[in-house]
Order: structure tokens, then sequence, then C-alpha cells
């Protein structure tokens, strides 16, 4: 399997569908991934950086399971954000 360089894979999203195209992400995590991205209620900038977040996560995971969290913990993790940022 041939590895990503971050510098060169452009977003964080160019970055994540590269790395699901190589393999390193499987079908079940992309949907995962996919459906907390479509997320309604979501900024860009969100969106952006979870996908810099999965992209991290995939890179210093040691195991084949890659944990996807669903989108109901990623509004509460949002929630709690936008709380502290006002």
């Amino acid at each position: 399997m041939q590895t990503i360089n971050p510098q060169n894979a452009g977003s964080s999203f160019t970055h994540l569908l590269l790395r699901y195209m190589d393999g390193q992400i499987a079908d079940r995590s992309w949907d995962k991934i996919m459906k907390t991205i479509d997320q309604e209620g979501l900024t860009t900038k969100e969106r952006m950086a979870f996908a810099r977040f999965m992209n991290e996560v995939i890179e210093e995971a040691s195991s084949v399971a890659l944990h996807v969290p669903k989108p109901a913990e990623m509004e509460d993790l949002l929630s709690e954000v936008r709380k502290s940022q006002n």
C-alpha cells in the first residue's frame, strides 16, 4: 500500500478521498465519515476540521479498525465548542 504525503494531497477532503481510494479507509468507515460531513448545520470550517481530524486519526491508528464518530457524537462535540466560542 502506498503512503500518501499530506503535503502533496491538497485539502483535507482530497487527502481523505485519496486514503479511501488507496484502501486505507473501509467502505463502512467511509460511509460514516460522509454521513457526518454531509450533516446539516455544519459550517465549512467544521467540515474541514473534521476531515483534518479523521486524517490524523488514520495516521495514528495502529489497528485496522477505525473509529469514526457518529453524527450525533459530532453534533454534541460541536455544540460544546460553539458554546465556548460565544
